[in-house]
């Protein structure tokens, strides 16, 4: 029924949006910047539903499908953004940070945006009726994925991006690692202490 196929689109979405940003985060290492990815995927999601509706689009069995298929082409751009911001040699602020991913990523991601577009504008004219429907979510959603990498996430970015981004992230990751690591160091100790009590208490024995 209709209810169920919405049910569906809605978890494979959920689904796919906290894999997403499961990746991010991991990626990234930046609390922030998988906050901005997240939103940038809500606005492509939003958007490219809003106009399927307004091109007269009612849910069915192949929009459930191709809907779960979306979330991977509307976190493409943004991801590798995110990734060349990171990747900023130096201690650099945020405004730095954002001309950097322009410049190294932005070409490469305007590339991908025109070949993609173009191969959906080629399967517009297949007879086999989910091609046509994947073509026209394809172009909706590489369209509104260009708009929300470049415009809000890039924005985003450089008004309260941070300037480094994966500190807090890698802070409590080596804090978590020296903790280990004295308790690694601490048991050889302990059993040094145990072991001299041990020998002493056989030397008071035997006197």
């Amino acid at each position: 029924t209709n209810q169920q196929m919405v049910k569906t689109a809605v978890g494979a979405v959920a689904i796919a949006l906290g894999f997403s940003a499961a990746v991010v985060l991991f990626s990234s290492r930046s609390l922030i910047l998988t906050l901005f990815t997240f939103a940038c995927i809500l606005y492509v999601l939003a958007a490219t539903t809003a106009s399927l509706v307004g091109l007269g689009w009612e849910l069915g069995f192949l929009e459930s499908i191709c809907f779960a298929i979306m979330v991977g082409i509307s976190c493409d751009f943004v991801i590798h953004f995110g990734h060349a911001y990171i990747h900023a040699p130096g201690s650099v602020s945020k405004e730095f940070r954002t001309r950097h991913a322009i410049l190294h990523m932005g070409p490469s991601i305007l590339a991908a945006a025109v070949t993609t577009l173009s191969s959906a504008l080629v399967m517009l004219f297949c007879k086999v009726v989910f091609f046509t429907k994947f073509a026209v979510i394809l172009l909706m959603a590489v369209v509104h994925a260009t708009i929300g990498s470049f415009v809000i996430y890039l924005v985003l970015g450089n008004l309260f991006g941070p300037s480094e981004p994966t500190k807090f992230i890698d802070g409590i990751a080596a804090k978590c690692l020296k903790c280990c690591g004295k308790n690694a160091d601490d048991e050889p100790n302990d059993l040094a202490l145990k072991e001299e009590n041990r020998n002493s208490s056989k030397v008071s024995d035997e006197c």
